[in-house]
């Protein structure tokens, strides 16, 4: 057993590099989630510093969706996150070990979404969001890690393990972050839950990344159903160089409309039978589907035209 900075107790002696573990806090008699993390060529001198004052914003946010820091500790070239402990797990181990419905992809989504609209009305953004990162639990509630790394590191991801697969272009092109960056990463995101499988191919480093990124996404044509077409079309505005989304808010609307449009598509009892989905082709809205849909989309509005 492990103990560090005389205070977390490690069960394993052989800790892998940007991995959650969970240890235990013997001054709070508590578990914990630790991270190691190792000095590389794109970590800068003020990161440590600067994480302890994002940790602060952090907690001031007071979000049910996203982690707080607890602790930061600095061992020569060997940095220990400590973040509060959620009894869940990945959503990339949930992915890989579950087909998710695509009303459970829409649900972590809105989530996902109204977490980082809150953090992006405080000024923060996350720029390393990947699928091992956001947890889940067994009643599909979801708590966002690793907020406030990049924008300590000065809006440059850390790239840890030379992670880059979920970088947009102008992270890999010029090191820039910002909530753009996190609408592509989400966008990557959900398209790994509905189709199990990365858009872009990965590549062995930052020009080779990019110009995969280049090439387009494989929609995969053949998996989309009426029910997932318009989480589809939410993804590729999430993914698109062009006629992107410009806040939170529009995609919370979109992922509303879907949400009740799908709600019809399941409940029709009439007439074919498409992978498991009952599809009607007339009358495919009723008039309360249609009536809710409105009401929704009219409150959402109402609430961001008041925060202008």
């Amino acid at each position: 057993m492990l103990i560090i900075d005389d205070r977390y107790e490690v069960y394993n002696d052989n800790l892998e590099i940007d991995k959650f573990y969970k240890v235990k806090d013997i001054e709070t008699n508590s578990y914990v989630f630790l991270k190691k993390l190792e000095q590389n060529k794109n970590i800068k001198d003020s990161f440590i510093p600067n994480l302890i004052d994002e940790s602060t914003m952090i907690l001031n946010l007071d979000s049910k969706y996203i982690a707080n820091i607890l602790d930061v500790i600095s061992y020569e070239s060997t940095y220990y996150v400590i973040s509060e402990y959620f009894d869940g797990i990945s959503l990339l181990d949930l992915v890989n070990n579950k087909d998710l419905k695509t009303n459970d992809i829409i649900s972590i989504s809105k989530q996902i979404i109204s977490a980082m609209k809150l953090c992006d009305e405080r000024g923060l953004y996350h720029g390393a969001f990947r699928l091992d990162n956001v947890f889940i639990d067994k009643d599909y509630n979801i708590k966002i890690y690793d907020l406030g790394i990049t924008k300590a590191n000065g809006g440059v991801n850390i790239r840890m393990n030379h992670n880059i697969a979920f970088l947009c272009p102008h992270q890999l092109n010029v090191n820039y972050t910002d909530k753009e960056s996190d609408f592509f990463a989400i966008g990557i995101i959900m398209y790994y839950c509905l189709f199990k499988k990365m858009p872009f191919k990965i590549g062995v480093n930052d020009r080779e990344m990019l110009k995969n990124i280049d090439k387009g996404i494989d929609l995969n044509k053949d998996r989309t159903t009426a029910l997932s077409k318009g989480l589809v079309d939410i993804i590729k505005k999430l993914l698109a160089r062009k006629n992107k989304y410009s806040s939170y808010s529009e995609i919370l609307i979109d992922l509303t409309k879907i949400m009740y449009v799908n709600a019809d598509i399941v409940e029709t009892k009439n007439t074919e039978y498409d992978e498991g989905i009952y599809i009607q082709h007339k009358k495919s809205n009723s008039f309360m589907i249609k009536l809710i849909s409105i009401i929704m989309c009219a409150v959402v509005l109402v609430i961001v035209i008041a925060q202008l």
